[in-house]
């Protein structure tokens, strides 16, 4: 008898993991009908109802103004997808102040948007075209820029505050402004991704992480006029606090007229524990860590944190700086400390940059295997205001230097 019941309860338990298990085999797929911005609403709408899944674009082109991405979504853009946005501002949605303040370059229109959502992705090797220049006046270029524009130019992705975000495979080209502005989000995979973009647009940074927590991003490649990485920790009002961390990148091609990679700004919170490695880079400059008082907030003197960042294989040429950490005098960051840069190969004009002020001293850094090629125009290396700076094995055109050259 206590056999018999003993199998029972086991067969019961069996039927319950059988079913729980198919129904969680079970996905929600659903391929667009249409070729409008609406018909992607609609299924991403129709597929968040049903509890999630995936949502297929096939190959052709939609023409869209703004798509928000829903939680436990997945829009998956088949080869030959092709999405067009609108060539106007008021095409698009502007993201609403109450979930997110910070405005850049005084605009919160987006194309494709998230907040408070949970495992989002956006996968495929469709395109995604934010039609740039269509915000521009093409017909003035001025050194080699054109002029910006008095409208609201839009992102093409900003999600704030969502956890567990997939970006895989697709092309982001030609933002009319920022490309990506993930804010306070966590667990974040970045994969084989492209953004490309004229090189005479500004302010089309590739992805700022403001504020985010847990990123991986790896084999990816960016070609933008503005800076292709940066990573942030904006404070929409002064007793906030802001803490962007735990970041790695690898693998990853960056090509920018103005920053390889950027690291903050002067008014920024904390930003700490990144790693970067195996990156080649070309462009204007390659590492930026410079804290400017253009970039200050009103009445505020900084308020940046940065420490414990590491960049491990970097290769590229540049026309302008490698690698450079200064603040300006009158910016007092709260620290800069813990900086380690190893395994550099670079052409450049400025190989090395580390400049302090009065006010402060920068902190830690360290250098190994740093080697730099110059032009016989390029610039000396500068070190001042600089607590403790460690050199192995650093050259510039074959010629070994020490923390006195």
């Amino acid at each position: 008898m206590k056999t018999t019941t003993f199998l029972k309860r086991w067969i019961c338990i069996i039927i319950v993991l059988t079913l729980a298990g198919s129904s969680c085999s079970r996905i929600t797929t659903f391929r667009v009908k249409g070729h409008s911005g609406d018909d992607i609403q609609t299924a991403i709408d129709r597929v968040y109802a049903k509890g999630g899944g995936v949502v297929i674009v096939p190959k052709g082109q939609y023409d869209v103004g703004s798509i928000q991405l829903k939680s436990k979504v997945e829009l998956h853009l088949e080869k030959g997808a092709y999405l067009l946005g609108g060539s106007r501002s008021e095409d698009y949605y502007s993201f609403p102040e109450e979930i997110c303040q910070i405005r850049p370059e005084r605009s919160s229109k987006v194309l494709l948007y998230a907040y408070d959502a949970n495992d989002i992705a956006v996968t495929g090797e469709g395109t995604i075209d934010g039609q740039g220049l269509a915000f521009f006046d093409t017909t003035q270029v001025k050194n080699g820029y054109f002029p910006k524009p008095p409208v609201e130019r839009p992102r093409m992705v900003q999600f704030v505050r969502c956890e567990g975000v997939r970006l895989q495979g697709v092309t982001f080209k030609d933002s009319p402004c920022w490309t990506m502005l993930l804010r306070f989000c966590k667990n974040i995979e970045v994969e084989g991704i492209s953004i490309i973009a004229d090189q005479r647009m500004i302010n089309n940074d590739g992805i700022d992480f403001d504020g985010c927590a847990h990123v991986r991003v790896k084999d990816s490649q960016f070609k933008t006029c503005d800076d292709c990485i940066v990573l942030r920790a904006m404070r929409e009002y002064p007793s906030q606090s802001v803490v962007c961390e735990d970041i790695l990148v690898e693998d990853c091609k960056l090509d920018s007229r103005c920053q390889a990679i950027r690291l903050g700004c002067p008014s920024d919170d904390t930003i700490r524990d990144a790693l970067f490695t195996r990156i080649e880079a070309s462009g204007n400059n390659g590492i930026v860590a410079d804290f400017p008082t253009r970039y200050l907030d009103r009445e505020d003197e900084g308020y940046m944190d940065i420490h414990d960042i590491v960049v491990d294989g970097f290769r590229g040429s540049f026309t302008g700086s490698a690698l450079q950490v200064v603040s300006e005098p009158g910016v007092k960051p709260r620290r800069v400390d813990g900086l380690i840069f190893r395994n550099f190969d670079v052409n450049c004009k400025r190989p090395l940059r580390f400049i302090g002020n009065p006010g402060y001293e920068i902190g830690t850094v360290t250098l190994e295997d740093f080697k730099a090629s110059i032009a016989t125009d390029g610039d000396p290396v500068i070190v001042s205001g600089c607590n403790h700076l460690n050199l192995e094995r650093v050259s510039v055109n074959g010629q070994s230097i020490s923390p006195a050259s």
